[in-house]
């Protein structure tokens, strides 16, 4: 507790300030948020996940739909004609007549290394294309 110095003369009896100290509160109100907010990165990095399933139903277009498809031994077909990643550039821009709006639909295999995966879909973007979608199974 506090004692007050606003006494007169110095033969008196301090009085005690009934005011609440909320200064320890806060302190350990802040330390609690930097802990937190060290610790919340961390959290989030080491979770184990199963990226190939999906959760949203199919859209339906009217537009034929471009599909790149990759298979589990890293062979690339654009439609259904097996292609070279090399040849994926002027293929994508001759079956899309130069539109780099059109959809792109990647389905890679499950097995596939991701870096495989974004090899494919940065040469695919490096053209102009910036509608490129992951395709994903859909769960049950």
């Amino acid at each position: 507790m506090a004692f007050s110095n606003t006494t007169k003369s110095t033969h008196k009896k301090r009085k005690t300030i009934c005011d609440i100290n909320i200064t320890p509160f806060v302190d350990i109100l802040l330390v609690l948020l930097i802990i937190f907010m060290i610790s919340a990165p961390m959290m989030t990095s080491s979770v184990s996940i199963n990226l190939p399933k999906g959760t949203k139903t199919p859209i339906e277009e009217s537009v034929l739909p471009i599909s790149v498809s990759v298979k589990a031994d890293g062979t690339i077909y654009l439609q259904d004609e097996l292609i070279k990643i090399n040849e994926l550039n002027s293929d994508l821009l001759k079956l899309t007549s130069n539109n780099l709006e059109t959809k792109i639909y990647v389905h890679a295999d499950k097995a596939l290394d991701y870096g495989k995966v974004m090899n494919i879909v940065s040469a695919i973007s490096s053209i102009g294309f910036n509608k490129v979608i992951l395709v994903t199974e859909i769960l049950k």
